[in-house]
């Protein structure tokens, strides 16, 4: 295990051969002032879509382009019911995600746990390289950490299997 730079991680994102997934388990994130700011306008019933925020938007063109080049970007989302105000403004930007080409998907934490899903932040490329996230009580980023220990892999892939099986799309999550 070994840690991973903002730059290396972002060089990650970029250079993936063929899949990249993301289980989401945190009830809310704090990644930037530009996110924060999307969600407050949320919160108040005037929200913005993303080409008003550029950071989501060059995400989004981001994972349009990753996508044009046949790769596979997936998303599990582990929510609360009813969902935290940050989830459901999550649910509430996915059309843009699944417009980008990212398949995103919701799976209530009470069956994340009946199913034996642990709580944790990962990413995981090409089934090859795992990348743990944690985050403070707060949602800001920690840390990031490299495993490669194919042991460690083959139970996340389990896990993976297990959150995409039973996740649902946003809509079927009662709000």
């Amino acid at each position: 295990m070994q840690p991973v730079s903002a730059e290396e991680f972002a060089g990650m994102l970029r250079t993936f051969s063929d899949t990249a997934f993301r289980l989401e388990t945190q009830p809310a994130y704090s990644t930037s002032t530009a996110e924060q700011e999307a969600l407050a306008l949320f919160l108040a019933g005037a929200p913005l879509p993303p080409d008003e925020f550029p950071v989501w938007q060059t995400w989004l063109d981001d994972m349009k382009e990753l996508t044009s080049q046949g790769k596979k970007i997936s998303r599990v989302r582990i929510v609360d019911v009813p969902p935290t105000g940050y989830q459901r403004w999550a649910m509430w930007t996915t059309r843009w995600h699944l417009e980008a080409g990212e398949d995103i998907r919701y799976l209530p934490r009470a069956t994340a746990r009946t199913l034996g899903v642990p709580a944790g932040d990962w990413w995981l490329f090409d089934d090859t390289s795992l990348v743990l996230m944690t985050f403070t009580s707060d949602g800001q980023p920690d840390s990031k950490t490299l495993v490669t220990d194919p042991a460690v892999i083959r139970k996340h892939h389990t896990w993976r299997a297990l959150a995409t099986r039973h996740a649902t799309t946003a809509e079927t999550i009662a709000v």
